[in-house]
């Protein structure tokens, strides 16, 4: 079977191939008629999809965040490609290594592991948060190397976690050297901000909820495993486990972006805001990085609520 990255498609290509199911959406043409709009990413791009018949029947037997086969054919509409889909299906269990077609982090998971631990190695001295650090490090480091950092919104790839992860600590070490902040705290709180996303999302295959992350999500997981990891340390001080949570709980940094508390200390703050300047980042630059299209433009792009500027091609 030959290989088909979206970036290769052509109009009146046929194709039989595999892709990530981004988004999936219902809706209903002007003859009344519900079809599927769908869109498809691999570690080349995304491509727009749709389904004309059997909609509603379909749509059980496929999922936003599944590895799909597909059948279709490759057509233009307002000068963009997209897929007229004859057939899918989500793929079989070890149908195909994800690693063939999931975006995946531009550098080496195994680059980035050692650089997060030797920042942890350096600055972490007290004894506590070094022990829980290296528990949990050895605990979950596999998953953590693999991880998506998100379903859909940012770093949403194999290794966006740990990409996203060493970001934030390397943003929090600065800002804790400007502003004089405990960096020990800080980073031990960057590494552990988003350490529940490994039990909410269910795979690097599937990236659906787990029942655990549709119920919980992932700060309140990532408090419980923390919470379990520091019962296991004999004499772990109550105050500094208290300090620690409120970074977890604080870092999205308001209500309405679903915190659990707002930033009421200066690494708590910190912690927020390198959390924040790398997701946004990552938003824009993958905005960017799938842009072609002919304005100065991209499209409106709901993660950020506005358009962003590219620029001229001249």
């Amino acid at each position: 079977m030959n290989k088909s990255y979206i970036k290769d498609l052509k109009e009146g290509d046929s194709i039989k191939w595999y892709y990530f199911l981004k988004n999936k959406n219902k809706r209903t043409a002007r003859t009344g008629k519900n079809y599927l709009d769908l869109t498809f990413e691999d570690k080349t791009g995304e491509i727009n999809g749709k389904i004309w018949d059997n909609a509603d029947g379909i749509s059980k037997k496929i999922d936003e965040g599944n590895i799909v086969f597909v059948e279709a054919l490759v057509e233009k509409y307002n000068d963009n490609k997209q897929l007229k889909i004859l057939d899918i299906r989500k793929i079989f269990d070890d149908e195909i290594s994800p690693t063939i077609i999931l975006p995946s982090s531009k550098e080496s998971p195994k680059i980035m592991w050692e650089k997060l631990q030797k920042i942890l190695s350096d600055e972490i001295h007290n004894s506590f948060l070094l022990e829980l650090v290296k528990r949990i490090s050895s605990k979950y480091k596999e998953r953590f190397m693999n991880w998506p950092g998100a379903k859909k919104v940012h770093h949403s790839y194999v290794g966006g976690l740990l990409e996203h992860t060493l970001s934030v600590v390397e943003i929090a070490m600065f800002l804790a050297d400007k502003y004089t902040l405990d960096k020990e705290l800080l980073a031990a709180g960057g590494f552990l901000h988003d350490i529940g996303k490994i039990k909410e999302i269910k795979d690097i295959n599937e990236k659906t909820d787990t029942e655990e992350g549709l119920l919980l999500g992932h700060i309140i997981i990532g408090v419980q495993i923390i919470k379990e990891e520091t019962q296991q340390i004999i004499g772990f001080p109550k105050e500094l486990l208290t300090q620690l949570t409120h970074l977890i709980i604080s870092h999205h940094g308001s209500y309405d972006f679903g915190s659990y508390q707002v930033p009421m200390t200066m690494e708590a703050l910190a912690l927020h805001f390198a959390d924040y300047i790398d997701s946004q980042m990552n938003i824009f630059e993958d905005i960017k990085n799938k842009f072609n299209g002919d304005s100065f433009a991209s499209e409106y792009d709901r993660r950020i609520g506005r358009k962003i500027y590219i620029g001229s091609k001249e």
